[in-house]
């Protein structure tokens, strides 16, 4: 059940203990005039699952439930965590409230960066939480989030340090609001009908990332958790781990809040057996509701869905099939949608591994070429608030998305191994923009706007290069108030993958999605561009933060840069963002952003004259 508040306008701090998963007083019915200071302490540690915390787990389920144990689907490995949970704290607000998140970090040599995606932290830059961009990465000691809530809906926060998303760190962030423009397309919206699905490797991420990138391993992922459950990976007499339990009442409507927090190539198809889902949100912006039979997540996307418990009473599965990279061991996994009344256990329905979509509808298709009748990508579906976009835009940028065959010094040394000077399978490629590998600054220029800047570089703008490699803090300048376009193309030199795009900082309009083949070039897209030859949807294009663009093709966006500072874009795949696939949006100037709070954490390099 939901809480509903009797104290207004108080501070109200969470009574939890160290790592207790308590439901927090803030997690509430949104009522007029009721906003709150919401605290959280997120303690961050690296930690194990199927630790001594699970006891007798897998062999007595129970104990799999046990506090502090993550069981996840049964297999042993490292991993990190906030309060020793997976996924982490759940923040389930009303908008208008001021969100306090104090971060120890408890890990033995890391640092760490909260962002809260899907928040546009206007008026709040400086809690965006990008390293060396927005803030100096937490080195030990702690560090302070705090904001206002400002817009509502299905978000998450996630680290954006190093490979820490997909080692664990992530969690829920929903937003409420009293005056729900969709209230009227459901009748139930509870705390435990958030949804966050992630891919699942069974190393350590570092341990997986340094396999792929300087030996000759594969990104193949293993499983795919739901809020941290799965099905036990390997079957083992009178062993198991437990599934998520989805209960619903007969006859309501259900408003469920799906969340891809996965960090690995890893699009997940997402239905419902015998059930029908309708559309009404995505990343937190309503929409023209549209009904489905499966929806598609690529990582950081969210969709907001209502299911109607209209058939008989019993166990159905809501499945989940991994697709592209985690095709190769047919990840699919399960969680209980449970009837009031039905009884305890599992569907009897097979829960076996399909890549293809179920019957009927699918919204927001892999690779779709956006002709299918029955594949309805986001270019299709409307805004719930009409909006008619000028057909002129102060600025226009293209980028190209894609790995490159260069000699990146991460991966290469000019002296003893060149790429052409290794057999092809240690022929790394590198993910870039523009084929540009983005390098972090030495300091943060939104909370040091004073220091020096060597490493920047600029849009249409020739790029500091060694060799074939170029690197550089790779930017993209507005200023406040212009309208923007932004053309992305997947080129699709590497594979039949996929680049899920997220902007901070903003949601935007999709004016234009389209798979031209398996492979394009940025200069094909832009001479048909130019040759006006793609058609952009004007009128009511619906907006998110996270977008897919199509191999060998292009998504192209919009919106009005009016909120002031230092903003990350780039892919959501952690190996592809934390090996250079990224670039920074600086909109306005110093003086069109709030202070800079009192004591805020500064850091540099120090390299004195010798």
């Amino acid at each position: 059940m939901m809480i509903v508040a009797s104290v207004i306008g108080v501070v109200l701090v969470a009574a939890l203990s160290l790592f207790a998963d308590a439901a927090h007083e803030c997690e509430r019915t949104c009522e007029a005039g009721d906003t709150r200071t919401c605290y959280y302490t997120f303690n961050l540690q690296e930690y194990h699952t199927m630790s001594r915390a699970c006891f007798n787990c897998p062999f007595n389920t129970t104990d799999c439930s046990r506090p502090e144990c993550i069981a996840a689907d049964g297999v042993a490995r490292p991993l990190i965590t906030i309060n020793r949970q997976l996924p982490g704290p759940s923040i389930q607000v009303c908008e208008g409230d001021r969100v306090v998140v104090d971060v120890y970090n408890w890990m033995l040599s890391d640092t760490e960066t909260i962002h809260f995606h899907g928040h546009h932290m206007k008026d709040f830059q400086y809690y965006d939480g990008v390293p060396f961009v927005t803030q100096c990465p937490i080195l030990g000691g702690s560090f302070r989030y705090n904001f206002v809530t400002t817009n509502s809906g299905t978000h998450w926060w996630h680290s954006h340090s190093g490979l820490h998303r997909g080692s664990g760190v992530f969690g829920a962030f929903v937003v409420r609001e009293v005056m729900d423009p969709m209230a009227w397309s459901y009748d139930v919206d509870l705390p435990e009908h958030v949804i966050v699905m992630n891919d699942w490797i069974h190393v350590s991420t570092i341990d997986k990332f340094l396999n792929r990138f300087h030996y000759i391993g594969d990104g193949h992922v293993e499983n795919i958790l739901i809020n941290g459950k799965a099905r036990i990976f390997e079957a083992q007499e009178g062993a198991s781990t437990p599934v998520e339990v989805v209960k619903v009442t007969p006859g309501l409507r259900h408003r469920l809040r799906l969340i891809n927090a996965g960090g690995f190539s890893c699009p997940m198809i997402v239905s419902v057996d015998n059930h029908q889902l309708t559309v009404i949100s995505t990343d937190g912006v309503p929409v023209e509701p549209y009904v489905a039979d499966s929806v598609v997540l690529f990582s950081g996307e969210r969709f907001d869905v209502v299911l109607e418990a209209d058939q008989l009473v019993d166990n159905y599965w809501i499945r989940f099939n991994g697709i592209i990279h985690c095709t190769y061991h047919e990840c699919v996994q399960g969680a209980v949608l449970r009837y009031d009344g039905a009884p305890e256990e599992l569907p009897t329905a097979a829960l076996v591994y399909d890549s293809n979509y179920p019957p009927g509808i699918v919204v927001n298709p892999l690779n779709s070429y956006g002709t299918a009748e029955e594949e309805v990508t986001m270019v299709k579906m409307n805004s719930f608030e009409p909006k008619v976009l000028e057909e002129q835009v102060d600025k226009k940028f293209y980028l190209a998305l894609n790995f490159n065959f260069v000699d990146n010094l991460y991966f290469f040394d000019p002296e003893f191994y060149t790429l052409n000077e290794v057999s092809d399978i240690w022929q790394t490629p590198t993910p870039q923009i523009n084929n540009i590998t983005f390098r972090f600054p030495l300091s943060p220029p939104l909370s040091q706007p004073s220091d020096p800047q060597p490493t920047v570089c600029f849009y249409d703008k020739e790029p500091p290069c060694e060799g074939n490699f170029c690197s550089c803090t790779y930017v993209l300048e507005l200023g406040l108030g212009e309208t923007v376009e932004i053309v992305v193309v997947e080129e699709g030199l590497i594979g039949s993958g996929n680049h899920p795009f997220h902007l901070h900082g903003y949601n935007f309009h999709v004016v234009a999605m389209q798979r031209l083949g398996s492979l394009t070039t940025l200069e094909e897209v832009r001479a048909l561009d130019d040759a006006g030859l793609i058609t952009r949807k004007l009128e009511n294009a619906v907006k998110k933060d996270t977008v897919t663009v199509p191999e060998g093709g292009y998504t192209i966006i919009r919106f009005t840069a009016d909120n002031p500072g230092w903003w990350a874009m780039h892919c959501h795949l952690v190996f592809h963002s934390e090996m250079g696939m990224i670039g920074a949006l600086h909109v306005g100037e110093t003086s069109d952003l709030p202070p800079v709070p009192e004591g805020f954490p500064t850091c540099g390099s120090f390299m004195p004259d010798i």
